[in-house]
């Protein structure tokens, strides 16, 4: 497993021409202000919300393929670099119904920076996050009539110094030309790429209880260890509004991850004290790429007073993955886990053969909505989907899976007022399910994909001039896999998340803005290996409670002057497959100001910003039950300026 401090920023939605509007960044970057739910928002470095782009509802995302770059299905390899930084949307709930052909868990929506007319530029500049000195150039330009722009950045990261006590310098580069050749017809492309050679990666691990409070900002890693990798997304896409109702979309995405050499460093509590025994694996070149592409036709129309609207879409994913088996190593037993001693590296000599394991999928679909005026609209869709897996093992073994699923989803909204209204939705999903693992007696063999499901009911109501309310309930469930009483790797149980959610978000006065939210989560596991006592009935690091409260205040007789504030509160959760072990719940604060103001007439903003205000220490587990602590109390401070 590699897992990398490779933080990348990633985009504020502006949904596709066929789908309804999304909400605008505000200029100064006030990611409050921005949000339209509590689910999830991000602007630049700062983001709000319940979940995250890799996590909703408790399900993760990557499995499930859940990524829309402005409404163009794309398969997530590496994150979004922050050159190509415009925000980022997760749409679930009343919000994710503007999505069409849905998924269960919800929809991340990348959007890109714009160019438009003439030509602009900031420099921002700074501390983020504690880690170190950070330059982010941004610019655009375009042509008068607005047919020919072009939008990008350059971030500069060096020398950082992150939570873990590695160190590192992080390169990024970006850019999004876009033309407009005729009226209704715009041609985006993209292209970005990082460089990111740093310290090896360092996670902790006890199987017996919830280990003492660590050190961060410490260093734990020997010199021998490291990584360096790169990403590159390139890319074009095209949307077309043909008249007449008609409208047209394409789109092709190259998002790859290549490694020159990594390292997992793990440090695993024996139970007396702070000793630790340090080991891991050491792993030579790797890499990982996604071709993910897109054509659909929607056509709109009216008859009397029912809008109706018809869209066929067909995809082609081809996902790669060539990975190391990695060489173990043992460093030695420490009294004292703050303070680890050099070791010389180990004599370890590393095998040329790598694991292939390639997935292709096509996809074709057709849905249809139907809107009642103002007051209901209803949506349905069906996707077929033949998905291939095919895996070569170190050995050189070959083992392949085809499956040929239906999914399917719908919904229906309905105004029960002009303020509120209320919807229900169900979907199903496919994602992937793995590889038997070396200790199963079908060791390689490759599982069908998985079916998920998804149903969701709630209401969302809109307050005159001020936030809106969504409140909801959903379902989801996917079959589980594991190593069922006779050895072998298959589907042995059920994994099922039912929750409740409740956002509110927007402007309480003038100057007044909030985003608060709040999820209860009955997440449980049912099964085989349940019964047999193998795994406890709950999953790993899945709180039951998860809450914010986010508040932004727009200073009266102190022009330009914003103070916000922020609470996060996340609930106890189980840290190993047993439940034995219960890390406990926790609540971190926020604080800061923003600060806009000209200088010779160009418009400058201070922002200064302190997370973890209190210094809280806590522990997060992985999904698979390693863990890391949670960020330290740290200072952004950046001053940005526009020409």
């Amino acid at each position: 497993m590699r897992h990398s401090l490779f933080c990348l920023s990633v985009l504020a939605i502006t949904a596709h021409a066929q789908t309804a509007r999304a909400p605008q960044s505000p200029a100064n970057g006030d990611v409050v202000r921005a949000a339209d739910d509590a689910f999830g928002r991000r602007v630049g470095i700062e983001e709000v919300g319940l979940y995250s782009e890799g996590e909703v509802r408790g399900f993760d995302l990557q499995a499930a393929g859940n990524y829309r770059i402005e409404d163009h299905y794309y398969v997530r390899v590496a994150g979004m670099l922050q050159p190509l930084n415009g925000g980022t949307a997760i749409r679930v709930g009343a919000n994710g119904l503007r999505t069409d052909f849905a998924a269960p868990s919800g929809v991340v929506q990348y959007t890109l920076p714009a160019g438009g007319a003439g030509a602009r530029a900031s420099l921002e500049a700074g501390w983020w996050g504690g880690s170190g000195p950070v330059a982010m150039l941004r610019g655009a330009a375009g042509t008068a009539e607005g047919e020919l722009s072009v939008a990008g950045g350059l971030q500069l990261s060096l020398g950082q110094q992150y939570t873990d006590g590695t160190a590192g310098d992080f390169t990024a580069a970006g850019l999004v030309p876009r033309w407009s050749p005729a009226p209704g017809v715009q041609i985006t492309g993209l292209w970005s790429h990082n460089w990111f050679p740093r310290e090896g990666d360092t996670f902790f691990a006890n199987p017996a209880a919830a280990p003492r409070e660590v050190k961060r900002w410490t260093e734990r890693t020997q010199r021998w260890m490291g990584n360096k990798n790169g990403s590159d997304l390139i890319g074009a896409f095209a949307d077309v509004d043909a008249g007449s109702g008609w409208r047209f979309g394409a789109s092709v995405f190259r998002n790859a991850l290549p490694y020159d050499y990594s390292s997992f460093n793990l440090l695993r509590f024996t139970g007396n004290g702070g000793e630790v025994a340090q080991s891991g694996l050491l792993f030579g070149p790797e890499n990982r790429w996604a071709v993910s592409s897109e054509v659909t036709a929607a056509k709109q129309f009216t008859t009397g007073a029912l809008t109706h609207r018809i869209i066929a879409m067909a995809r082609r994913r081809d996902s790669t993955v060539i990975s190391d088996p990695g060489v173990a190593y043992s460093a030695g037993t420490y009294a004292d886990v703050n303070d680890i001693p050099e070791v010389a590296a180990p004599a370890v000599s590393r095998g040329a053969a790598r694991m292939r394991d390639d997935v292709g999928q096509w996809t074709g679909g057709l849905g249809y909505r139907l809107s009642i005026g103002s007051f209901a609209e209803l949506r349905f869709d069906a996707q077929r989907v033949d998905y291939t897996k095919r895996v070569r093992a170190v050995d050189g073994r070959v083992t392949e899976q085809v499956t040929r699923p239906w999914l399917y989803g719908g919904s229906l909204s309905v105004a029960i007022s002009d303020r509120l209204t209320g919807f229900a939705s169900y979907a199903r999903g496919l994602e992937e399910a793995g590889v038997a693992p070396a200790n199963a007696s079908n060791r390689g063999a490759v599982l069908a994909a998985a079916i998920s499901r998804q149903a969701e009911l709630g209401v969302k109501y809109g307050f005159a001039g001020g936030p809106t309310l969504i409140a909801g309930l959903f379902d989801l469930s996917k079959p589980t896999p594991g190593i069922d009483a006779a050895g072998a790797f298959d589907f042995v149980g059920k994994v099922r998340h039912r929750g409740v959610e409740l956002s509110l978000a927007g402007p309480l006065t003038a100057r007044l803005s909030a985003v608060l939210g709040a999820t209860y989560l009955d997440a449980k596991i049912e099964g085989e290996l349940v019964d047999r006592g193998v795994i406890g009935t709950r999953p790993i690091g899945r709180p039951e409670v998860t809450a914010l409260a986010n508040l932004t205040w727009r200073v009266p007789g102190m022009e330009g002057l914003t103070v916000d504030g922020g609470l996060n509160v996340r609930g106890a959760r189980y840290a190993d497959r047993e439940n034995r072990v219960e890390l406990p719940g926790y609540a971190t604060f926020n604080l800061g100001l923003r600060q806009a103001f000209e200088l010779d007439g160009y418009p400058v903003t201070l922002r200064a910003r302190v997370t973890n205000l209190t210094d809280k220490f806590a522990w997060n587990p992985t999904n698979s039950g390693l863990i890391t602590p949670i960020v330290p109390r740290t200072l952004t401070l950046t001053l940005t300026g526009e020409i």
